[in-house]
């Protein structure tokens, strides 16, 4: 005879015992015992089945959202290059952005001398 889980198997054991008409009490108290511990491990592996296809679906959702964050980080890298120059005035390092480089100059945050700035011809031909 096959079982296809432990509480079956137990169930069936204690229904041998009771059937028998067993006066061991020691014996049919071991056979409910066993049946009820069979029980829980059956609703304990239901559970553990549950939860782990939440935690694939969880994994799935972080996944999409680790390439949606990766694909936003690549479009905000694109957008301008970021320059970088010590005030002639105060020596504080300035980063500034491509644009400011159209306007040809910047205020150091610093100290509040204005700088110009551009790039070189070198750098005009890329």
């Amino acid at each position: 005879m096959e079982f296809s889980s432990i509480s079956e198997k137990a169930a069936y054991l204690l229904g041998l015992i009771k059937g028998k008409n067993v006066d061991d009490e020691i014996t049919v108290m071991a056979a409910e015992l066993l049946h009820d511990i069979a029980r829980t491990v059956d609703d304990m592996g239901r559970d553990i089945d549950d939860l782990a296809d939440q935690v694939d679906d969880l994994d799935q959702e972080l996944s999409f959202l680790a390439d949606d964050y990766d694909e936003d980080d690549e479009d905000e890298d694109d957008d301008e290059d970021v320059y970088s120059m010590a005030c002639p005035n105060c020596g504080e390092q300035i980063e500034f952005e491509e644009s400011v480089l159209e306007d040809g100059v910047l205020t150091c945050p610093a100290c509040g001398t204005p700088i110009e700035v551009g790039l070189a011809d070198d750098d005009m031909e890329d």
